[in-house]
């Protein structure tokens, strides 16, 4: 991994994560930042080995067919922050989890701002989704005994990761739905 990210480039993607709207000021969050690159593999090779797995199995492998590939993008990432639910359990049934989730999802766009604002590249990872557990006791084992053995615990939910690294190369546009396609403007 010749391309470096600092820990005070870290601090500055997580700050401005901190500092996101969130429901009822919860701020129902917490960061785990990789940088070690034996462990930046070792998720990566979760991912991988889950496609494999289940590749031929439907139900199993619906909606996971880019695991694979993003595997093969956290082997190259100098920097993965895992984002972690701060909540005794997950309930889609009630508003307040739903409102947690998409505070979640305002404090990762702002990393990927800030990201792109200093120049790096970034990737929001949802393929976590399928091996949320793994790498949750991944993470626990890998604190044990640290100053940070107690950060996060079995009641914290894996919801997504962000890779950080090199920015890809300019030039390469995402096709974008019209605006017209998904705004409707009701003046009555």
């Amino acid at each position: 991994m010749p391309f470096a990210i600092t820990d005070n480039q870290i601090k500055l993607i997580v700050e401005s994560a901190r500092l996101a709207p969130s429901s009822k000021n919860a701020q129902q969050w917490k960061f785990v930042c990789i940088k070690a690159e034996k462990e930046c593999h070792d998720i990566a090779n979760m991912l991988e080995e889950y496609y494999i797995k289940n590749k031929d199995n439907p139900q199993k492998i619906a909606g996971a067919g880019s695991t694979f590939a993003t595997g093969k993008i956290l082997e190259q990432c100098p920097a993965i922050i895992l984002v972690f639910e701060d909540s005794k359990y997950i309930s889609r049934d009630k508003v307040e989890d739903i409102s947690g989730l998409l505070s979640i999802g305002a404090a990762v766009e702002h990393m990927a701002l800030t990201a792109t604002d200093m120049g790096l590249g970034s990737l929001w990872i949802a393929d976590t989704f399928y091996i949320h557990e793994q790498v949750a006791d991944y993470i626990l084992n890998k604190l044990k005994g640290s100053a940070h053995e107690n950060f996060i615990d079995k009641n914290n939910h894996l919801i997504c990761a962000m890779a950080i690294g090199e920015p890809a190369e300019s030039g390469h546009s995402k096709n974008r739905k019209s605006l017209d396609d998904i705004l409707c403007i009701i003046n009555i």
